[in-house]
C-alpha cells in the first residue's frame, strides 16, 4: 500500500476504497495511506481510525451506515465506519475503526472466530 496506482480528480496518487451502507448504498472514497489517532480527553481515552475522503463529488457515508464494512478494491476488510465529520450539507471525512482491531477485539472473546469464510455450513454448528 506505499505506492498507490490510482488517481484522484485531482492527480493525487490515492487508494479507492468502497462500502455499502444501510443509508448510502454503494459508494466510493479515497483512502487517507495514513490511520488517524484521535485524541478526545482523559475519560473516554484516545481512538486509532482509518480515515476516508469522499471520491469526486459523492458523499462516501450519511447517517445511518455506522458498521459497514469499508473494504479495498481485492475485497479485503480495511475498516468498519462508525463516524463521519460533517462540513456543509455532506460528510467530507468518514472514519472507520481499523478492521484488524476488530477482529482482534472480537477474538479475545471468540477465539475460534473465522472472518475468511467464503461459505456458511450448517455442520459446525
Amino acid at each position: 500500500m506505499k505506492k498507490p496506482h490510482l488517481l484522484d480528480e485531482l492527480g493525487n496518487r490515492c487508494y479507492i476504497v468502497a462500502k455499502d451502507g444501510q443509508t448510502t448504498d454503494l459508494t466510493f472514497g479515497r483512502y487517507s495511506e495514513l490511520e488517524a489517532y484521535v485524541v478526545s480527553d482523559r475519560l473516554t481515552g484516545s481512538s486509532w481510525e482509518a480515515a476516508v475522503f469522499n471520491h469526486a463529488k459523492e458523499n462516501f457515508s450519511a447517517k445511518g451506515d455506522s458498521g459497514s464494512c469499508i473494504f479495498n478494491a481485492e475485497g479485503k476488510k480495511l475498516a468498519f465506519l462508525h463516524s463521519g465529520m460533517p462540513r456543509g450539507m455532506s460528510s467530507w471525512v468518514t472514519l472507520g475503526t481499523p478492521a484488524h482491531f476488530v477482529e482482534n477485539q472480537i477474538r479475545t472473546r471468540y477465539p475460534h472466530a473465522n472472518f475468511d469464510r467464503i461459505t456458511f455450513s450448517n455442520a459446525e454448528a
